[in-house]
């Protein structure tokens, strides 16, 4: 997929055009008036998995693509003035209703298939402190079946 950096035409700070070229070892977009250089890099995402005193993990089926209908964790997009933390804690409560505690960060991942764009997705392992379990406007009907003890169905991205 053509990010949308590669189809600028003109620099954001001078609107003068840009012009593909050899910056810092890589093919770049650059401005030539100004020296502004249009990077492409990845998003910054965080997903939790939230495990409740059963240790059942909470899971949501998406209702927007990509996977819409997939089983997945609570995740999304870390917002521009957000810690990583605070996106997932965002995320779920968004998502189902659910109020949590980061515990720890599980791991750092570096997804470079994503349909939409690169991302660096930090994965947190949180605990329930409250709400009230609801699907949100991007996860399909929610319920009991929500906190699970074995996944059947399909897991949106196997590449991993």
């Amino acid at each position: 997929m053509t990010s949308w950096q590669r189809r600028a035409k003109h620099c954001p700070l001078c609107a003068s055009p840009l012009a593909l070229g050899a910056i810092e070892g890589r093919e770049r977009l650059g401005c030539s008036a100004c020296a502004f250089v249009l990077y492409e890099n990845p998003a910054s995402a965080s997903a939790a998995v939230v495990l409740d005193e059963r240790r059942r993990v909470l899971l949501v089926r998406r209702a927007i693509e990509p996977f819409r209908g997939s089983w997945a964790l609570p995740a999304g997009y870390q917002e521009i003035d957000e810690p990583p933390e605070a996106a997932a804690v965002r995320e779920v409560r968004e998502e189902c209703g659910v109020e949590v505690e980061v515990i720890a960060l599980l791991d750092l991942l570096f997804v470079p298939e994503d349909l939409r764009k690169s991302a660096n997705l930090a994965v947190y392992l949180c605990r329930p402190v409250g709400g009230v379990l609801a699907a949100g406007e991007d996860a399909l009907g929610s319920g009991p079946g929500t906190w699970v003890t074995e996944v059947t169905g399909h897991m949106g991205d196997t590449s991993r």
